[in-house]
């Protein structure tokens, strides 16, 4: 059986956060498993939780035109998701799908907001952290952020 102590040290999300600290987060997650194909959320469902990938992997889509999924990204072994739902009410943007048999280890945002009134130091830390790691998605995909914004604004002026 995985040390989830030792696990959790390589999870960006919990980057600069001490032992004592992380064994509070390992004693509250919930460990869930789903076979391949399994559904972990869907697109518009309530976000109420952080997910690790502990073992196997998960694909995200995105609905595109007439409905249909999209495959927009595939997470591996440590990568998060879901860390969106630890600092505010949110409905997913995406959906998230196992790619084979997965198991993911689940932080409830009710499990962090206790955390918060104990430890607010911690708590901070890991919404610096998801902070960071959002702006540093922006800046890798800046080109395509650019090109979806010059696309919406040419298909604008297309329909005046």
């Amino acid at each position: 059986m995985i040390n989830r102590v030792d696990f959790l040290k390589g999870v960006g999300i919990f980057k600069g956060l001490d032992t004592d600290s992380l064994n509070r987060i390992a004693a509250v997650m919930e460990e869930q498993e789903f076979e391949s194909g399994g559904v972990v959320f869907d697109e518009k469902g309530t976000a109420d939780a952080l997910y690790i990938i502990l073992d196997g992997g998960v694909d995200i889509f995105a609905k595109g035109s007439g409905g249909k999924d999209i495959l927009i990204g595939k997470l591996i072994r440590e990568e998060f998701f879901g860390q969106l739902s630890l600092i505010g009410n949110f409905e997913h943007l995406v959906k998230a799908v196992s790619q084979q048999n997965t198991t993911l280890l689940k932080l409830p945002r009710s499990k962090f907001v206790e955390m918060n009134k104990t430890n607010p130091q911690l708590s901070l830390r890991i919404v610096l952290n998801i902070f960071s790691d959002f702006l540093k998605s922006i800046q890798d995909n800046r080109d395509a952020f650019k090109y979806i914004i010059e696309y919406y604004t040419r298909s604008k002026e297309d329909f005046k």
